[in-house]
C-alpha cells in the first residue's frame, strides 16, 4: 500500500496504490506531477481503477479536467480501459440534471465541463457515494465512504451555487505563542460544496486513516462522534489524517481532535491561496490531541509551504512537534505499509 500526496498547486491530488490497483482522488490545479504518475501507470500497463472527485471546487477539479482532455486526445489509450470507475457527486448524477453552463461561478463552470467530458468519454459513472454506500476494495485496502449523507447531497444538488472562499487574514507572521490565545472554534466553514465533500476511511493491515477532502467541521464532528461511539467511547486510533481544507483553522475543532489518537497530520497546499495552512490549525491539533509519549508530526507536500510558516526550532521544541517537508520530488509519500 502506498499513498502519495502529490504536489498539485493549491489543491489535492492523492494517488492510492495497492497490489497493482490505483485510485486517484482529485487532481489539484497543477498537473505537472500528476501527469508523470499517470504516464507511469499507463506505461506499466495499469489503469486508474477508481477516480474520485471529492467536490466541485476549482483546486480539486481543474487537474481532473486536464486529465479528461488528455484522455479524449488518446494519451492513455482507450479512455474506458484506463479509467474504470468514476465517483463524482454532481447534480447530474444526483438529480439527473446538468449544472447550468451559464453559472457565473468558476467552480460550477468547471464542474459542468467535467460532467460533459465524463459523458463524452462514456466512462462508468453510475453511483452516488454516500455514507451508506458499501465499502470499496482497492487491492488490500478497504475504503469506506463516511460522507456525505443523502440529505447533504440533496441540498447541494438544489443549491444555486456558491463560490468557495476563505479567511484572507494571514497568521504566518505571528508566533505560535502569540497565537495561542486566539485558538477558538469560531467563524467555522459551513459552505455547502465543502459540506458535500467525500470523506474516506482507509483500512489496511489493521490500521485506519482518514482522507477528508475539504469537509466542513460540523460534518466532520458528526463523523468522528459516530466513530468514537462505535469504538466504545475510546479514542479513535488513526495512522494519519489529511487535515481538511488545506489546513484551515475553520475546518477543525476541539470536538474533532479530542476524540482521535493520531500523531501524523497531512497538509496539502503550495500556500499560494488564502494564506493556508493556518498556524492556528496546527495549534488546535497541539492543544486538543491526547497522543502521549509521541511528537506530533505535520507533513507537508510542499517544503515551500512549510517555509512560509516561519516556525522556529525553539517553537518546535516547546510544542513537541515535527515539521516534515515533502519526502520526494513529487510530494509527500507514505511508502508501502
Amino acid at each position: 500500500m502506498q499513498v502519495k500526496f502529490l504536489k498539485a498547486g493549491k489543491g489535492d491530488a492523492i494517488l492510492v496504490k495497492s497490489i497493482g490497483k490505483n485510485m486517484l482522488i482529485d487532481g489539484g490545479d497543477d498537473t505537472t506531477y500528476l501527469f508523470k504518475e499517470l504516464d507511469g501507470i499507463f506505461n506499466n500497463n495499469e489503469c486508474i481503477d477508481i477516480l474520485v472527485i471529492t467536490h466541485h471546487d476549482s483546486d480539486h477539479i481543474k487537474g481532473i479536467i486536464d486529465f479528461l482532455v488528455e484522455l479524449k486526445n488518446n494519451r492513455f489509450g482507450e479512455p474506458k480501459d484506463f479509467v474504470k470507475q468514476v465517483y463524482f457527486n454532481s447534480p447530474r448524477i444526483i438529480k439527473g440534471k446538468p449544472i447550468p453552463k451559464e453559472s457565473k461561478y468558476l467552480s460550477f463552470q468547471q464542474a459542468s465541463d467535467v460532467e460533459v467530458l465524463i459523458n463524452h468519454l462514456e466512462l462508468k459513472w453510475d453511483t452516488i457515494l454516500l455514507d451508506t454506500t458499501p465499502s470499496i476494495q482497492l487491492g488490500d485496502i478497504k475504503l469506506t465512504c463516511l460522507s456525505p449523507t443523502e440529505d447533504i447531497v440533496d441540498g447541494y444538488a438544489n443549491t444555486s451555487g456558491a463560490y468557495l472562499s476563505a479567511d484572507e487574514r494571514s497568521d504566518w507572521n505571528r508566533s505560535l505563542t502569540d497565537l495561542e490565545k486566539h485558538v477558538k472554534d469560531k467563524s467555522l466553514d459551513n459552505r455547502m460544496p465543502n459540506q458535500s465533500s467525500i470523506v474516506f476511511q482507509m483500512d489496511y493491515n489493521g490500521k485506519k486513516s482518514l482522507l477528508t477532502g475539504d469537509v466542513t467541521p460540523k460534518r466532520l464532528e458528526s463523523i468522528i462522534s459516530k466513530l468514537y461511539e462505535e469504538n466504545d467511547t475510546e479514542l479513535i486510533p488513526l495512522d494519519f489524517i489529511k487535515l481538511p481544507h488545506h489546513g484551515s483553522h475553520r475546518n477543525i475543532t476541539k470536538d474533532i481532535i479530542s476524540k482521535i489518537s493520531c500523531a501524523k497530520y497531512i497538509i496539502c497546499t503550495d500556500g499560494n491561496n488564502h494564506f493556508l495552512p493556518d498556524k492556528k490549525a496546527l495549534l488546535k491539533v497541539i492543544k486538543y490531541q491526547h497522543v502521549k509519549g509521541k511528537k506530533i508530526s505535520f507533513l507537508f507536500n510542499y517544503s515551500e509551504t512549510l517555509e512560509k510558516l516561519r516556525i522556529t526550532d525553539i517553537e518546535k521544541r516547546k510544542y513537541n512537534i515535527v515539521l516534515e517537508p515533502n519526502n520526494s520530488l513529487d510530494g509527500y509519500s507514505f511508502p508501502a505499509i
